[in-house]
Parts: C-alpha cells; structure tokens; sequence
C-alpha cells in the first residue's frame, strides 16, 4: 500500500502518511466538499455515448458476477491536476459512495478506475482486501494497456480494456488460490495416519 500523494510506503492501519502527512481529514481539505455521485459507470462529463455506456455497465456486471465479492466502479471526471489522479481517487474511494460502510480493510474487495480525458489521466484504487490478488504490477499493467487508447480518445476501449485485464488477473490469482487450497487438502490427507 503507498501513500495516494507521495507514494510512500503505507500500512493498512496508517491513519496518515509519515513522509507527507497526508490523511482522509487532510485531502478533505485539499479538495473540498464531496460531490454526490452514483455507483458503478459515473461519467459526469458526458463523453460516452449511450452504447458504450451500456456496454460498459454490461461487463461491470459481468465481472460482479464472476466474482460476487467484487464491485467495481468507474468515475469519468475532470480532477483538478494540481493534485495527482490517486490522490482524487483516494478521496472518491473512501469518502464516496463507491465502498459500503460495512466493508472497510480487508472486507473491502471495491475496485475504483478514474479517467480524466481531458488532461489524459488514469488509475485504479483497490480495496485492502484485493490487494494481495491484485498487486500494483498487475495494476499498472492494465493502466499501460489502457493508456495509449485514452490518449486515441477511445475511453470506452481504454476502460473495456482495464476491466477485461483486471478480470483476467483475477482469474488467474482465484486458479493460484485454488490449487494452493488444493495442494494443502492432499498434505493433510498425506499426514493423516490410519
């Protein structure tokens, strides 16, 4: 976990970074009062037009229904670049509407995109509970994928592209889960004495 403005290195208890002490009290400050906002597609600037738009509700679906635990949101704004994109989603994720109150640290299994077209910024946020299946690599990984595409003004595809990619990390980590589980059964059964 790192800091969401200077990128320290973080624990889930942090109530504030060491390095720049930066906190959820502080950025409110720093950004102000928090606008009201939906859940899943947010696209307050009105850049898709209605197909992409349900295309993209489409495959949020589809990724809540391949893995229940998992709500994903994306939030299409403009953010005031005199602060960095994970800082605004910092702020979205916790103080917004995107986590349920009942699913803080490691129940928290949300995951936020925030695209800002105008000024050609992406990122994602994950919950402290996928941070172990979806690490920063794999997150940067879908974010390079998506990039250029955004810069092509394609922000339908830029973000089809991270929610497809992060799908497939997350298939990938449950078969990794899965056969460990697996391994683990036949070690107890192989100790078991009769």
């Amino acid at each position: 976990m790192q800091c969401p403005y200077c990128q320290a290195a973080l624990t889930e208890t942090s109530e504030e970074c060491p390095s720049c002490q930066l906190s959820l009290q502080s950025t409110n400050a720093l950004l102000g009062p928090m606008p009201r906002l939906g859940k899943g597609l947010v696209d307050t600037l009105g850049v898709l037009e209605r197909a992409a738009g349900k295309k993209i509700t489409r495959a949020l679906g589809k990724i809540n229904q391949r893995f229940p635990q998992v709500e994903m949101h994306v939030l299409i704004g403009n953010f005031n670049p005199q602060y960095p994109l994970s800082t605004h989603l910092f702020w979205f994720f916790n103080q917004g509407e995107f986590c349920a109150s009942n699913r803080k640290g490691a129940k928290n299994h949300s995951i936020l995109l925030g695209l800002d077209p105008r000024q050609g910024r992406i990122g994602l946020i994950v919950g402290y509970g996928l941070e172990a299946f979806l690490p920063q690599k794999s997150l940067d990984d879908a974010l390079e994928k998506a990039h250029p595409l955004l810069g092509e003004n394609k922000i339908a595809t830029a973000i089809l592209t991270v929610i497809d990619t992060l799908d497939e990390f997350m298939e990938t980590a449950c078969d990794e889960v899965s056969e460990s589980s697996s391994e683990d059964q036949q070690q107890i059964v192989n100790s078991i004495e009769y």
